[in-house]
């Protein structure tokens, strides 16, 4: 579980993880990739519904400035530096993980250990800001790794839909979202929408561009293929 703890030299506030292992099992997790992180108010959502944090490690320099301690550190250690290596190093609560694999970037790298560890739920955050190509493939690493994680921006969740219907019982009249397929996806069903869908067949382009709720729950599957949603906050 996350505790808090303040550093005596610098007063500090850290999120501080226990050490990882069978107790990983069933817990939600939080990577943190190395981009721009969301605003303050999703950011602190995020760390505090997390049982424990995973840093790519090109993001171990922003979790030192924002006094974020993870559980682990993830990647091939290219991006983190001398400075923070030491620094993390001599915390108690932070595990190095070095893969050094080049057919998988950091965040696939995470994806697919915090699976591996058990994770019950995998939120990400942190894929803002520089290049275009790797907002993009951060976004297409939902499809790359099958699974329930959430991607969160300042403006959206961003998630993949495959068989396993989506439900959202809690969603607010008139909220924005985009649906848009990976190649072709058969059978595509979406009910509590200003456009429903039923048993349609979606191929890669802009077809399913701002919809919006209609206030009664939202609901979405499809038979075969990737659905990628984009859920406005």
């Amino acid at each position: 579980m996350v505790r808090r703890m303040k550093a005596a030299k610098n007063q500090r506030l850290f999120c501080q993880c226990e050490t990882f292992g069978t107790d990983m099992a069933g817990k939600s997790m939080l990577i943190i990739a190395d981009g721009m992180w969301p605003e303050q108010q999703v950011f602190r959502q995020l760390i505090d519904q997390a049982a424990y944090i995973i840093a790519c490690d090109g993001a171990a320099a922003q979790c030192f400035e924002n006094g974020i301690e993870p559980a682990c550190i993830i990647g091939d250690m290219d991006s983190l530096s001398s400075e923070h290596q030491d620094f993390f190093s001599k915390q108690k609560g932070t595990t190095f993980v070095k893969l050094t694999g080049q057919n998988e970037n950091d965040l696939v790298k995470a994806m697919h250990w915090s699976i591996e560890n058990g994770a019950s739920s995998i939120d990400i955050c942190g894929i803002e800001g520089g290049d275009f190509d790797h907002h993009f493939a951060a976004i297409l690493a939902l499809c790359e790794v099958p699974s329930n994680a959430r991607i969160h921006t300042t403006q959206s969740v961003i998630q993949r839909i495959g068989k396993d219907i989506y439900i959202n019982h809690s969603i607010e009249k008139n909220t924005q979202f985009s649906l848009f397929p990976i190649g072709t996806v058969e059978g595509v069903f979406v009910r509590g929408a200003q456009w429903p869908l039923s048993d349609s067949t979606l191929r890669s382009g802009t077809q399913g561009l701002h919809n919006r709720s209609t206030g009664e729950p939202l609901e979405i599957r499809c038979d075969s293929g990737d659905l990628l949603l984009f859920l406005n906050r």
